[in-house]
């Protein structure tokens, strides 16, 4: 994440609208592109951790990590970077959005959080790594209207609009040119009978993934070498 001070966003989103042209005229026309079934849940499902913070990843064995006590941009979730399990299909959903845009790509980077009750993300821009970006969602154990939290983002028209994933659904969005945001996760209120017979509270979540890709011809092209590994 880059700003997120209202003036600064309202800056950037000026200055970078339009700087990322593709060959699909909603995905131009909106700054954003909702694409379901994008990719297998059961690619992207993992078991809820014990721990939270950050997770930085260097190779491909799923226990080496530097493990950071919190995730700055979200206070409280879990945030893995490079997690060994998603490398594939960082590459595999590259393809299928070189073919829906009609422009290449080069991976940049990714990473999956875990929020839990009351966390939100706060409105921003992303920085030039994040040209080209896509949001998955990966599962949750909120049930009904509590499931469909809502990714928020500033189409280019000026409308704010509210997209709810199901499991499997990306959310394709111009990282640099688009405000988005979610506000805070509502969770059920914990029984008064559940607290009378002191049953353990229910952890709450709602899992999803970001990848992140610049396009190959595109003015932030090199940021896929400054972010490669």
């Amino acid at each position: 994440m880059e700003v997120n001070n209202q003036e600064w966003i309202d800056q950037a989103e000026k200055l970078c609208s339009g700087s990322s042209p593709t060959k699909n005229e909603q995905f131009d026309r909106d700054g954003y592109l909702v694409i379901k079934n994008l990719w297998s849940v059961d690619k992207l499902y993992h078991p809820l951790p014990n721990v939270r913070g950050q997770l930085n990843y260097w190779d491909n064995d799923p226990e080496h990590f530097h493990h950071q006590d919190e995730e700055p941009q979200v206070n409280g979730a879990l945030a893995r970077y490079w997690h060994p399990q998603y490398r594939r299909s960082h590459d595999g959903i590259r393809l299928k959005l070189q073919k829906i845009i009609g422009r290449l790509l080069y991976n940049t980077y990714y990473y999956d959080r875990f929020y839990f009750g009351g966390q939100q993300l706060n409105k921003h821009t992303d920085r030039s790594a994040c040209e080209i970006s896509v949001s998955i969602h990966i599962s949750t154990n909120l049930e009904g209207e509590y499931a469909k939290w809502p990714f928020k983002i500033k189409s280019v028209s000026g409308e704010e609009r509210e997209l709810i994933l199901e499991p499997g659904d990306g959310l394709l969005y111009k990282g640099c040119e688009r405000p988005h945001w979610r506000d805070p996760l509502q969770v059920p209120r914990r029984r008064k009978r559940d607290i009378i017979l002191r049953k353990p509270e229910t952890e709450w979540y709602y899992h999803q993934i970001f990848f992140h890709y610049v396009l190959q011809d595109g003015q932030r092209a090199n940021c896929a070498w400054d972010m490669s590994r």
